[in-house]
């Protein structure tokens, strides 16, 4: 990627905002932001405002590893039909993409005379390494019919989201975060959503950062209700540690630890992280001192954000005002063995590494033979990849919540994806396109996880807890609570089960 295509997107934002009103389109819904008025798209019967400016182009000048600042007031009418940039991330083939003028929302809305509607906040997930709110799987128009304002933002990823580096503003992704949660307080309205019924909600890494949000006294009043699917809600660094992983990155590079040097790195050379990944995850000592989550891109408490562990923080009560829903798919960990054949491939000596970085007991992949979760040692690591990671680290947040005595309700996605040759099954981001209902979108993602035959019944199940729960409060089923654990357990015949999780709870319990 070259210098013209980093910063393209900032000089079209400039090219557009300087453009006269008439050399524009002139049809489409319009509606006036606190910086100007926009124009955008009348979609399936739904108003759609595509890549609306919110920040200032982080990767440019001053604004480079610094606060996310509000854009510029523009005179005319902006049009807000095509999607914005996205965050500076690597391809599928750690190729450099993105980094352009990717602070933007998309917005879709129901039709007007609609006004105080629900409205919900979706933040992607992409392992804090990727983000990208444009994917057609968040399509927003589901939402929209049934009457809320379905919103979807960005946040920079990777080394400028959250390496801890002298000078630099700390967690500069969750204050992306909460600076876009703040501009939907000052324009939704505008929109016709109502600013007091905010639900923000994400999956995977999206999720994992709600986590965060949720237990900071710096979100309090950015919205109402919290929805976390597949949450790795364990994956926070102390200072200590964050200090650790970034001087050994910048050591990695071969620059010094300063604003200046990260931002002089190049787009390529920065995105070569990946073979610093590669490499250390080979080392016994550092995956013991990852704790065994050996993604490196994690929030850290840095005494103004996070003061400590998140879902400590939760239950001692700092998130006791919010309605919650958290839950997870069944098979997580099988999106990334799967596909990849590697789950015929991985031996004994994966799970003793594991054991070894965790500390778990050294028979806990016997005891997951016997409990029925595989036969193999590739099953038998992915089922325990995707406890440690995801299953168990939301049941954290469950109890956490109700520990507090605070009100959380309880989800597992448990329909298996015929995929990857019928053996995909729920695995983690499955039940993405039944929540957006975009099951049938074309989109080579969607394709290749959903397989043949999605029901639709379950997305219209999935769906409507989603905006039951973003209007009401309740998504319709018992709340979670320390004994029965009473949790709705969606597959093609959705049902409420106690404590499908016991197993698990029982043979990994996570402090």
């Amino acid at each position: 990627m070259n210098r013209r295509q980093f910063l393209y997107g900032s000089a079209a934002m400039a090219l557009m905002s300087a453009m006269p009103f008439q050399a524009r389109a002139a049809e489409g819904p319009v509606v006036k932001t606190a910086k100007g008025s926009v124009r955008g798209l009348v979609l399936d019967g739904v108003h759609v405002f595509r890549g609306v400016p919110c920040g200032m182009p982080p990767y440019e000048g001053k604004y480079r590893l610094a606060l996310p600042e509000p854009v510029q007031a523009w005179n005319g009418v902006l049009d807000t039909v095509k999607f914005g940039d996205i965050p500076l991330q690597p391809d599928n083939k750690n190729k450099p993409i993105g980094g352009g003028d990717c602070l933007r929302l998309n917005i879709w809305t129901p039709a007007p005379g609609k006004t105080n509607c629900p409205v919900m906040v979706y933040i992607p997930g992409g392992g804090s390494t990727r983000c990208d709110n444009n994917d057609v799987r968040f399509d927003g128009t589901a939402f929209a019919r049934d009457g809320i304002v379905l919103v979807t933002i960005n946040y920079r990823v990777n080394v400028d989201g959250f390496l801890k580096i002298k000078g630099v503003p700390s967690n500069l992704a969750l204050r992306d975060m909460m600076f876009a949660l703040r501009w939907v307080q000052d324009n939704i309205a505008a929109f016709g959503g109502d600013p007091d019924k905010v639900t923000v909600f994400g999956q995977s890494a999206g999720a994992t950062h709600i986590t965060s949000l949720i237990s900071s006294s710096k979100t309090k009043g950015l919205f109402r209700r919290a929805i976390l699917q597949s949450p790795a809600a364990l994956a926070q660094y102390d200072a200590d540690l964050a200090s650790k992983v970034s001087a050994a990155l910048l050591d990695f590079y071969g620059i010094e630890d300063s604003r200046e040097a990260v931002a002089s790195l190049s787009p390529e050379k920065l995105l070569t992280f990946s073979a610093f990944i590669a490499a250390q995850n080979k080392k016994p000592d550092w995956c013991r001192m990852l704790g065994g989550n050996i993604a490196i891109f994690k929030p850290y408490y840095d005494g103004d954000i996070l003061m400590k562990r998140p879902v400590d923080a939760i239950a001692e009560g700092a998130a006791k005002g919010l309605e919650i829903m958290a839950g997870c798919a069944e098979e997580e960990w099988r999106l990334y063995t799967v596909p990849s054949g590697a789950i015929d491939k991985i031996g004994d000596g994966a799970i003793k590494g594991f054991i070894d970085s965790t500390g778990f007991p050294a028979d806990i992949a016997e005891r997951y033979r016997k409990a029925g979760r595989g036969q193999t040692a590739g099953e038998i690591f992915t089922a325990l990849q995707s406890d440690f990671v995801f299953r168990m680290a939301a049941n954290k947040v469950l109890e956490s919540q109700a520990k507090a005595g605070g009100k959380v309700w309880a989800y597992s996605f448990g329909w298996k994806s015929d995929a990857a040759n019928g053996r995909l099954g729920a695995a983690h981001s499955v039940d993405l396109p039944f929540v957006f209902k975009t099951l049938h979108k074309d989109s080579p993602r969607i394709k290749s996880t959903l397989g043949t035959n999605p029901p639709d019944s379950l997305a219209n199940s999935m769906h409507s807890a989603w905006v039951k729960f973003a209007t009401t409060g309740n998504p319709g089923w018992t709340p979670f609570d320390l004994d029965r654990r009473m949790t709705m357990r969606f597959n093609t015949e959705s049902k409420e089960v106690s404590d499908p999780w016991k197993t698990e709870r029982e043979n990994m319990p996570l402090k």
